[in-house]
């Protein structure tokens, strides 16, 4: 992508509603995203307010992030690996920022998030780790894992990991494509793909 940072800079292509603009069936879906993420202010961050501008398709979406997570058997670690290199390579300046500091609370050293940037060809990785990189990758770049890559994968996780590994790929390409096409803001303090 050409304008990198500039796109999240840039006004929205999508307004975010203002409280008073919430209809009657997202203010309850309002209030349960305020009640998961903690969020005490009455301010929601430009995604969610931008997002509620179809509540129907949001409840969805967030109905599946919570039960996705509660099924979820992939270490964190692990998930953040996949979810930083697709977001690097989609340059989501939402999700890399957001996620940089999730992948440090899951274990990731600085170094393997500067790896991240570098991607699969980045000295240091070891051959799982590597795989992982590669994954998302390949996915990024031709929607299917070659042989070589799942052959290491399928050597170090279960078949129901990489079915988690292969939607959590396919997911982040879903929230890159939303949040950078309608050019969400950033929340205050996600630093976007200056973050490390």
């Amino acid at each position: 992508m050409a304008e990198d940072q500039t796109v999240c800079n840039a006004e929205p292509r999508i307004a975010p509603l203002a409280e008073a603009e919430l209809s009657a069936e997202a203010l309850p879906l309002a209030a349960r995203l305020r009640s998961l993420f903690g969020l005490e202010t009455t301010e929601l961050p430009d995604a969610v307010a931008t997002m509620l501008r179809h509540p129907e398709i949001y409840r969805a979406q967030v109905d599946y992030i919570t039960q996705r997570a509660k099924a979820l058997t992939l270490e964190m670690r692990d998930l953040e690996v996949v979810i930083l290199r697709t977001g690097w390579l989609c340059r989501s300046a939402y999700t890399w920022g957001e996620h940089v500091r999730f992948g440090r609370n899951a274990g990731l050293s600085a170094q393997e998030i500067e790896w991240l940037v570098q991607g699969s060809a980045a000295p240091g990785w070891n051959e799982r780790d590597r795989a992982l990189v590669r994954l998302a990758e390949e996915l990024h770049a031709d929607a299917c894992v070659s042989d070589a890559t799942w052959a290491v994968v399928a050597e170090n996780f279960s078949d129901k990991q990489i079915i988690e590994l292969l939607m959590m790929v396919g997911f982040y390409h879903e929230i890159a494509f939303l949040y950078n096409s309608m050019r969400v803001r950033l929340i205050p303090g996600n630093e976007g793909l200056a973050a490390r």
